[in-house]
């Protein structure tokens, strides 16, 4: 049988086209798909299938673009696949595992690297050969705020307790008159 050349998947290279799309200026320092010299020692879906070469995992740098987490996008991914997309396997990152064979459920990771730099995707045989989008609602660069800006927010905040507690208090004091 001859040596197949490994390529990634259609749903890996569909879901890192649209990342790529989604975040043009991210970090992709740790990106990868193909099993380096560790992965190959290892039953890992990074390691081309031995008959079609074809590669099912997919790792996304977590460095997405400034004020963005990408907790938030691992999160986005997995209600695609718990909306039903059975492309996808199993997600890691940040030390928690989920995966269809579970409910797509988030629960502790303990594997040797806990994928903080990056979010893993694994991906089913089904997603081999296809490469329609995924439906996955994209996390947004969080807002900045200034100290001006959170000084007033937290100022509203402690104007709006300050009057609960004067609420209260007038609402004790009648209290305690009905008592006595």
């Amino acid at each position: 049988m001859p040596k197949t050349t490994p390529k990634l998947s259609a749903a890996g290279s569909k879901l890192r086209e649209q990342i790529n799309k989604t975040y043009p200026a991210r970090d992709k320092a740790t990106d990868g798909w193909i099993g380096d010299v560790r992965h190959q020692k290892t039953k890992s879906d990074h390691n081309p299938d031995a008959k079609t070469g074809i590669v099912r995992a997919l790792d996304i740098d977590a460095d997405l673009a400034k004020g963005v987490d990408s907790w938030e996008l691992a999160e986005a991914i997995r209600q695609s696949a718990k909306a039903g997309d059975k492309r996808l396997s199993y997600i890691i990152h940040n030390q928690k595992i989920a995966s269809a064979s579970l409910g797509w459920v988030w629960r502790p990771y303990s594997g040797s690297n806990p994928h903080i730099s990056h979010i893993h995707v694994s991906f089913k045989p089904s997603g081999d050969l296809d490469r329609k989008p995924f439906k996955i609602e994209w996390p947004k660069a969080k807002q900045a705020t200034t100290p001006g800006a959170r000084n007033e927010k937290h100022q509203a905040e402690l104007a709006a307790i300050k009057a609960e507690q004067k609420a209260l208090a007038i609402r004790i004091g009648k209290l305690e008159a009905k008592i006595k």
